[in-house]
């Protein structure tokens, strides 16, 4: 029997995260959630998930890269390194605030996650970016 697929999701919108939460359970997945980047380090350790969803504006505006950083570009001997392969769906709505898009930017040293949405997001799109980065 397969065991259900982990995802955390690292996001300070509670609604957000509770509607993502609804959506994920209802097609069987485990769900976590942290709402800051030092708490979805931490919990990134305890719930070893196989999906990251992030953002990237929490408690400060760069908060989401930190967590990126950590898990991308440690060191070796990074605490984190076991974690670096986990896929990254950065859902977002930097490029609403900013004028700088990102989009272009997935999977470069810029931007080392493997999907972005830009919020608001709609639940099958992100259903469709979460089954197609579970498949590898």
């Amino acid at each position: 029997m397969d065991e259900r697929k982990k995802i955390l999701m690292i996001d300070d919108d509670v609604n957000l995260v509770n509607v993502i939460k609804i959506v994920l359970e209802t097609k069987n997945y485990e769900f976590a959630s942290a709402y800051t980047a030092s708490e979805g380090l931490e919990k990134i350790k305890e719930f070893k998930p196989d999906l990251i969803i992030l953002d990237v504006i929490m408690e400060d505006f760069v908060a989401g890269f930190r967590v990126v950083s950590e898990l991308r570009t440690g060191s070796d001997n990074s605490e984190y390194k076991a974690f670096s392969k986990i896929p990254i769906l950065m859902l977002t709505s930097v490029t609403s605030k900013t004028t700088i898009s990102f989009s272009e930017k997935v999977g470069t040293a810029l931007l080392p996650v493997d999907a972005f949405i830009e919020k608001p997001v709609k639940p099958t799109e992100l259903m469709i970016r979460i089954e197609e980065l579970l498949q590898g």
